[in-house]
């Protein structure tokens, strides 16, 4: 299901890169990661996947700590839920060892120079942390809070690699959603996603799928 193009400009002609969010939940699921990936690849045969994966429970268990001891700053817990991510990128590499794990900007970096196409998973903070942010634009990045979750990541890892497009995969009926705002407001989706695609005017489109898990 397309929901969005977040510019107004045509892809380019050499589509190379996608990038491909899971939903934590699908750890918890028995849904084959190659079945996955692999019918992606195959209406993209010569595009690189850069896939990134959710905390699922383990973010929702500091949502619910926050909720207990509201004292807690909002900011910090944004970032420890980052830093949580870690560890649920490590089990995606065990997951799916064919792809190709990038823990830092620079590996990162590297693989947009290569021909070759591949299956990446790249782990969050190598481009969205308190220090890897500051040199993106400003109106890239998502508000630091609970409305921000690995779906508005996605679109920033598009932004950053060029990417043409954004798969974003959900265990719901995706073709019964007409819209990035419509997903928004019954949860699907977090609402920096929509926010954030809807006020892009750089020129660089990029086409918002979401995918049935």
């Amino acid at each position: 299901m397309v929901l969005a193009d977040s510019a107004n400009s045509s892809p380019g002609n050499d589509a190379s890169k996608a990038v491909l969010k899971i939903g934590g939940a699908t750890l918890f699921s028995n849904v084959s990661w190659e079945s996955l990936i692999e019918p992606l690849r195959g209406t993209n045969p010569t595009s690189s996947i850069y896939g990134i994966v959710g905390g699922g429970d383990t973010v929702d268990s500091m949502r619910a700590l926050q909720k207990m001891y509201p004292q807690l700053s909002t900011e910090e817990m944004h970032w420890r839920c980052i830093r949580l991510l870690d560890a649920t990128w490590e089990i995606a590499c065990e997951l799916l060892p064919s792809a190709i794990p990038i823990a830092t900007m620079s590996e990162l970096q590297r693989s947009l120079s290569h021909r070759q196409p591949s299956v990446y998973l790249v782990r969050i903070s190598a481009f969205y942390s308190p220090e890897a942010i500051v040199d993106l634009p400003t109106h890239w990045l998502p508000k630091v809070g609970w409305e921000t979750t690995t779906d508005a990541l996605a679109w920033l890892l598009a932004k950053i690699t060029s990417a043409d497009r954004v798969w974003i995969v959900k265990q719901c009926d995706c073709q019964s959603i007409p819209s990035l705002h419509d997903a928004a407001l019954r949860g699907i989706i977090d609402p920096e996603l929509a926010r954030l695609a809807n006020l892009d005017n750089d020129g660089h489109s990029i086409r918002i799928e979401l995918v049935r898990a």
